[in-house]
């Protein structure tokens, strides 16, 4: 009977996947192992992200247990899938039986892979047909073919999650409250001011002053209810809350640095000295959510991003900075270098322009080629901040369109046709940008779906009898 099944088994896995029969077979066991019903101990089913869709992947395995440690093998060698997906992940993986625990995969040198290979012949008979040696081969033997079959130390991952599940809840609330009061701050910010009530009057130029009134607009039809959104997920537990409130919090901080620093307190009439602590405290409500949501994001639980995303996200932010530099303040500055500039903008407000120049070329401008360069090199660093910068470069986008469109309604002297339109579609553009790269955020955790992602990779090898 044996006989029989090692040709069936080897047949499943010719070239080294499985076939379709065999990615039945461990869709089923995946299903069963991960249950722990009617399966022993040591059945499992691990979960990690695919290294090119970011989706969930689940696949059997069996763990072999060796002087008290768990261990993970891989019967068909390096090329399995799932080796490849665990060590793009830095190893962070779960494992089921019964109930999930979060596991960290770390690899096992080959020198000392052979007294785990062969206990793990021994509790899985079923990966016995795809090791070239034989489970009673002295140790020597296991030694020759250890480099072969990689061998992952299983430990339990206590970064990956808490064990006080109210902190969990609180923090949500707390991210959440913060981030719905931080937009109706926002919105309140915008109708005191020029755009609608004009009891908040700032003390700039009138061209400055039609910026504000399309970032005011743009504030309450985009901004103020994005981030109120986000606040809804965070308090309903969303696992990519964090995550999206990153982008609205640093757009409050960097927009907000503008509006109360740009002032010419001393030229122009206004009394914005009077609200410089609201001012004040929704900045620093922004900075604290920022750094919340930051914390609150370990980058292991970030999805895998694919390539073609890493790619277009790497793209995207190049480009941007290059705009920013060559279209956005390469010209102006070139003029405010004259001995006698002409651009209204400079000459009616220098505080707010240099301002501008000193956050975007000295901040923005250098975190977008280092987060687009280490995107498009696939680094793993650059997923948090790529989403953050992405994300608040659309809501500025919003912005400056906003600008566009009142300071060509109000017939401002530096207002064109065509900003409008540019600006309209890059928004357009980075909107669809953003959704597409924040897609993998909202993905259900398999855990609910109850499927593995078969299209990122094949499932695992079924390496028991049972399969």
């Amino acid at each position: 009977m044996t006989a029989i099944h090692a040709p069936f088994r080897r047949w499943l896995y010719r070239h080294g996947r499985p076939n379709r029969l065999a990615r039945i077979l461990n869709r089923i066991s995946a299903l069963q192992f991960s249950s722990g019903k009617r399966a022993p101990r040591n059945w499992v089913t691990l979960e990690v992200p695919g290294r090119r869709s970011g989706k969930p992947v689940t696949f059997p395995l069996v763990v072999a247990d060796h002087e008290g440690e768990r261990y993970l093998v891989s019967m068909l060698g390096a090329t399995s899938n799932w080796v490849a997906n665990v060590r793009a992940a830095g190893g962070h993986a779960i494992i089921h039986h019964g109930k999930p625990e979060t596991v960290l995969l770390t690899d096992v040198d080959a020198e000392a892979r052979a007294p785990i290979l062969r206990r793990y012949l021994a509790v899985a008979p079923g990966a016995r047909p795809h090791m070239a040696v034989d489970p009673r081969a002295p140790l020597a033997d296991f030694d020759r073919v250890a480099a072969r079959y990689p061998v992952f130390h299983v430990t339990h991952d206590p970064s990956r999650q808490t064990n006080n599940p109210a902190a969990v809840r609180t923090g949500s609330r707390l991210l959440g409250a913060g981030l719905i009061l931080l937009g109706t701050a926002v919105a309140t910010v915008a109708m005191l001011g020029p755009l609608v009530s004009g009891v908040l009057r700032y003390r700039t130029s009138p061209t400055s002053l039609n910026q504000i009134i399309g970032g005011d607009a743009a504030a309450l039809a985009v901004v103020a209810p994005a981030t109120v959104a986000v606040g809804v997920l965070a308090l309903r537990g969303h696992r990519a809350a964090p995550v999206l409130a990153l982008a609205p919090s640093i757009f409050v901080v960097y927009t907000y640095t503008q509006l109360i620093l740009g002032n010419e307190f001393l030229r122009w009439p206004g009394n914005i000295e009077r609200f410089f602590p609201l001012l004040l405290a929704v900045f620093l409500l922004a900075a604290t959510l920022a750094i919340r949501a930051w914390q609150s994001t370990p980058q292991a639980e970030l999805p895998a991003t694919s390539a073609d995303a890493d790619r277009t996200a790497g793209i995207v932010l190049l480009a941007i900075a290059a705009f920013v530099v060559a279209g956005l303040h390469l010209p102006t500055f070139v003029d405010a270098m004259r001995d006698q500039p002409t651009s209204v903008q400079y000459l009616s407000s220098p505080t707010a322009f240099w301002l501008v120049k000193f956050m975007d070329l000295g901040i923005v401008v250098p975190a977008a080629i280092a987060v687009g360069i280490g995107a498009l090199r696939h680094r793993q660093w650059a997923r948090k901040p790529m989403y953050t910068l992405v994300g608040a470069y659309t809501l500025i986008g919003a912005s400056v369109t906003g600008m566009a469109i009142v300071m060509t309604a109000r017939n401002d002297p530096d207002a064109s046709a065509g900003v409008i339109t540019g600006s309209a579609l890059m928004t357009a553009l980075l909107t669809v940008i953003t959704g597409y790269l924040y897609r993998p955020l909202f993905r259900r955790h398999p855990a609910r779906s109850g499927a593995p992602d078969l299209q990122t990779t094949a499932p695992a090898d079924p390496e028991t009898s049972t399969a």
